[in-house]
């Protein structure tokens, strides 16, 4: 019989899952020109308010045209962090690395008596411009979120790999679908998703870990298994569907009772009859 564990006051260390000592399925978030961000910024925005737990947003490169833009609808729709998150030990020596590089940082702001002058709110979440995670976590989350600005799509290599996060996956989001894949394809990175997010990849589960190159609709999704840069990645983007094959009869169709369209045809033919039979005897009066 397994032995009981004794009952105790005491709660258990925050978050208790061991995602604030080292990465667990951090991922990517990318947003090109014209994006939805209101629907992309939903991941980051639960990753901000707590930023110790498996598969959340640790970086976000953003293009320059979207850059002022993203900034201000995040900051708009942030929320104070978890309490747990806003006394851990990581956020206090995240916070005061910012301070000591004066790095620019999107966070949620408290004015002064006469709103002269604002400052970051007390457990605010913070996004740090242009500085890497290893300024403040390194092999472990900080609790801040790093932004870049790119131009090009060949920019991403090289801040992917500065980055130096084991991310699992990228979001890349974005209006025109040949700016996406491409952005898409400057990614080194197993999985990556085009205009939606933690999509499951079982239709394709098989043949990436067969290294087969596939390609399937399902689940209102389309999946492929490609082989880019010497290396098989699977690409995943929504699949609007525009044609349905039509419902067929079943064999005992005509036994079953007609539906409200055809017994609405039948009494109209009913009636347009009686209406010949009516006219053929009024003629046929006038002759006599």
């Amino acid at each position: 019989m397994p032995k009981r564990t004794p009952y105790t006051w005491l709660q258990p260390d925050f978050p208790g899952d061991g995602s604030d000592m080292s990465w667990q399925d951090p991922t990517l978030l990318v947003i090109c020109q014209n994006a939805d961000v209101d629907t992309a910024m939903q991941p980051l925005l639960r990753s901000l308010q707590q930023p110790f737990a498996p598969g959340l947003v640790a970086s976000v490169f953003v293009h320059e045209t979207m850059r002022n833009a993203f900034c201000e609808r995040v900051r708009s729709s942030m929320e104070l962090m978890h309490r747990q998150a806003a006394s851990h030990a990581h956020y206090r020596r995240a916070v005061e690395m910012v301070d000591c590089l004066h790095a620019e940082v999107v966070s949620m702001l408290t004015p002064d008596d006469i709103r002269f002058q604002f400052k970051m709110s007390v457990g605010s979440p913070v996004i740090v411009c242009e500085f890497d995670q290893s300024f403040f976590g390194g092999s472990r989350p900080s609790s801040v979120v790093t932004l870049h600005t790119f131009r090009h799509a060949s920019e991403l290599p090289r801040l992917l790999a500065n980055e130096r996060v084991p991310f699992v996956s990228a979001a890349v989001w974005g209006k025109k679908m040949a700016t996406v894949y491409e952005a898409a394809l400057h990614l080194d990175l197993t999985v990556v998703y085009i205009n939606c997010q933690a999509v499951p990849l079982t239709p394709v589960q098989e043949f990436l870990e067969a290294k087969q190159p596939h390609v399937v609709l399902a689940r209102y999704h389309h999946f492929e298994v490609i082989l880019h840069g010497a290396q098989h990645r699977v690409i995943v983007y929504p699949a609007r569907v525009i044609w349905e094959p039509p419902v067929r009869a079943s064999a005992g169709a005509e036994d079953e009772p007609p539906s409200e369209g055809r017994k609405i045809a039948t009494h109209r033919k009913s009636k347009d009859k009686a209406r010949g039979l009516a006219k053929s005897s009024l003629r046929s009066f006038s002759k006599v």
